[in-house]
């Protein structure tokens, strides 16, 4: 099955309630489907998955990727200011990596990022704010009067606009999919209109989809010294075919899809252990890179099995010692 890559651009139209991470796109995309053209044809794409699979990254800032995690990113006598602001870094430009991406170090990174000496900071991109809420007291079904009306804060991503006075907001999303780049864009302009993840009701998680293009270069492997590697774009599980692996934990505590809870299952999923987008790896094989996972829900049913796509859109580049 021949896999086509795109670069979508989109443009957030408002706050994201929830982070939109690579595995929480393509459960919206599956969802998209689902409602588009029926139950059966989304349990035909997930039975697909290993064999066509669909490679999602996270939304990421236009224009950039994810900081790859290279050997010895720090050196002992660098200052402690620096190597914080380095491991602040989230993002490397694509200019900075199509240099870079040829027997790439650690020092070459770290030169890429500074901007006259200093480590510059990410492009603005999602700014964390707190949403009040108030808590309601079950007995009263009034706000407690004591403790400041029960008052408590909802995490929130708002975007910002990358230079000052541009109210559109741009970030990319990379997709390698079978599927035609029609059929994506008319998928994600449908996720776009009605909302993505928490309080999407309340007009949350909504965006723009500008069009898609392909990059070629950055799918090329890079020819020249240093050891062929892969940067993954995604939030996705370690599989054995990732050698030397360096990546960053995070654990997903993941929630289904408002169709799901509707039919009367509990709405959390078991926790999972991905890396988080940034992670580098020798590729054992061609791939793919990653996996379907299940048994993630304790109402599983094998008709319509609870899993989540922890596979990694990965990009080659070779690394030097």
């Amino acid at each position: 099955m021949e896999l086509r890559r795109f670069r979508l651009r989109l443009n957030p139209a408002s706050p994201f309630g929830t982070p939109p991470t690579s595995g929480t796109v393509f459960g919206h995309l599956a969802w998209a489907i689902r409602r588009r053209e029926g139950r059966d044809a989304l349990r035909a794409l997930l039975a697909r998955l290993a064999q066509d699979p669909i490679l999602v990254s996270d939304l990421l800032p236009a224009d950039h990727l994810p900081r790859p995690l290279l050997a010895a990113e720090t050196s002992a006598d660098a200052a402690p200011e620096r190597t914080k602001a380095l491991k602040r870094r989230r993002y490397v430009g694509l200019d900075a990596w199509r240099a870079l991406r040829t027997g790439a170090t650690a020092a070459a990174l770290e030169r890429a990022l500074s901007n006259n000496g200093a480590i510059a900071p990410d492009p603005p991109f999602l700014a964390l704010g707190g949403v009040p809420h108030n808590r309601i007291d079950r007995e009263t079904g009034k706000t407690p009067e004591a403790g400041g009306g029960g008052l408590w804060f909802a995490d929130e991503l708002w975007p910002v606009p990358a230079r000052e006075g541009n109210r559109a907001v741009e970030a990319d999303l990379y997709i390698r999919s079978s599927m035609p780049a029609q059929r994506l864009e008319s998928l994600l302009a449908e996720i776009g209109e009605s909302g993505f993840g928490r309080d999407a009701t309340y007009g949350r998680g909504r965006f723009d989809v500008a069009g898609s293009e392909s990059i070629p270069w950055l799918e090329e492997a890079p020819r020249g010294l240093g050891r062929p590697r892969l940067l993954s774009l995604s939030q996705g599980v370690i599989t054995a075919n990732m050698l030397e692996a360096r990546w960053r934990r995070f654990v997903l505590f993941g929630k289904l899809g408002r169709e799901m809870t509707a039919e009367g299952r509990r709405p959390w999923k078991l926790p999972l252990m991905l890396a988080e987008a940034g992670a580098t790896f020798s590729p054992a094989d061609d791939g793919p890179f990653g996996a379907w996972v299940t048994g993630l829900h304790q109402d599983d049913d094998p008709a319509d099995p609870v899993g989540h796509n922890g596979f990694h859109l990965a990009l080659p580049f070779t690394e030097s010692a």
